[in-house]
């Protein structure tokens, strides 16, 4: 089956097969602008959503794109300063201290959703 054929009957798959309803929340102002923005494309709001959406799913996310390089400056910004308090603590005699944050830190990565433990977290 070429990629022209799938893409066909995975459009007619997607006419006949029943969608199943989703809850998602937004605030009042940001349904709002979403209703805005889709009566400006003659579309239903919920339908806008999914599209939207569904467009992402396949085509990237272009602000993820965008929010790339000012994650990374921060990250390295994070970095330059963490790396300086530590040595500053270490210089006054604090590495007690760094220790207790470094473990408090990674128990915190450990608990976010999805994580793995931390390596020496002792998986808290």
């Amino acid at each position: 089956m070429d990629s022209e054929n799938r893409g066909n009957a995975s459009a007619e798959a997607g006419k006949t097969e029943k969608r199943t309803p989703r809850s998602i929340r937004f605030r009042e102002a940001e349904w709002e602008r979403i209703e805005d923005c889709a009566e400006k494309h003659s579309m239903a709001a919920a339908e806008f959503v999914r599209f939207a959406a569904l467009s992402a799913v396949e085509g990237g996310c272009e602000a993820c794109k965008r929010l790339a390089p000012l994650v990374e400056t921060t990250f390295r910004a994070t970095h330059i300063m963490v790396t300086k308090m530590r040595t500053d603590m270490l210089a006054e005699g604090r590495a007690e201290e760094l220790d207790e944050l470094v473990a408090g830190a990674r128990a915190q990565q450990d608990r976010l959703p999805g994580r793995e433990p931390a390596e020496g977290s002792g998986g808290n």
